[in-house]
C-alpha cells in the first residue's frame, strides 16, 4: 500500500485527523486538571469531524469543523495557561501536543474544504437573494411568443 497516495485521498486525511485528535483528547483528559469546557468543545469537534467524514460532498461539515478547530486552539491555549497542573504532567503533555497539532489539522481541513469546492468566505457574497448579477427570471411567464391571428 502506497502511504503517500493514501494520504492524498481526502477521506483518509479526514480519518487521520479524527483519529489523532481523538487519541490526544482522550489522553489529555486522563488528568482531572482541565476544565469541563475542554471536554465539551472537543466533543463538538470530534462530532463535526465524523460528520465531515460521513458527508463526503458537504462543504458545510468541513467548514464548521475548521471553525471549531480554530476556536479550540484558543480555548486549549487558555485552558493550558490557566489550569496547568502541578502534578499529572502526563495529561498536560498530550494537551499541549493536541494544541500544537491544531494548526496543522486546520490546514488539512482547509485543503479538504477547497477539494470539496468550498471556501472560508463567511461574508456571504453571492449567496444572498438579489446578488450575483443575474436578472430576475419570471418562471410563470410564457417564454414562447403567443401566435397572432391573422
Amino acid at each position: 500500500m502506497d502511504v503517500q497516495r493514501a494520504l492524498n485521498t481526502s477521506h483518509t486525511r479526514m480519518k487521520l485527523v479524527a483519529f489523532v485528535h481523538f487519541i490526544l483528547i482522550v489522553l489529555a483528559l486522563e488528568g482531572a486538571w482541565l476544565p469541563s469546557a475542554y471536554l465539551f468543545y472537543n466533543i463538538l469537534f470530534v462530532i463535526a469531524l465524523f460528520w465531515a467524514i460521513h458527508c463526503r460532498e458537504s462543504t458545510d461539515a468541513v467548514q464548521i469543523c475548521a471553525v471549531i478547530n480554530a476556536a479550540s486552539f484558543m480555548f486549549d491555549l487558555m485552558g493550558i495557561i490557566f489550569y496547568f497542573p502541578s502534578h499529572g504532567i502526563f495529561s498536560a503533555v498530550f494537551a499541549i501536543l493536541n494544541l500544537v497539532l491544531r494548526p496543522f489539522s486546520t490546514l488539512i481541513l482547509q485543503r479538504e474544504l477547497s477539494d470539496r469546492g468550498g471556501s472560508f468566505d463567511f461574508t456571504g457574497s453571492g449567496n444572498r437573494v438579489g446578488e450575483g448579477g443575474m436578472a430576475y427570471e419570471d418562471i410563470d411567464a410564457s417564454h414562447l411568443p403567443t401566435p397572432s391571428r391573422a
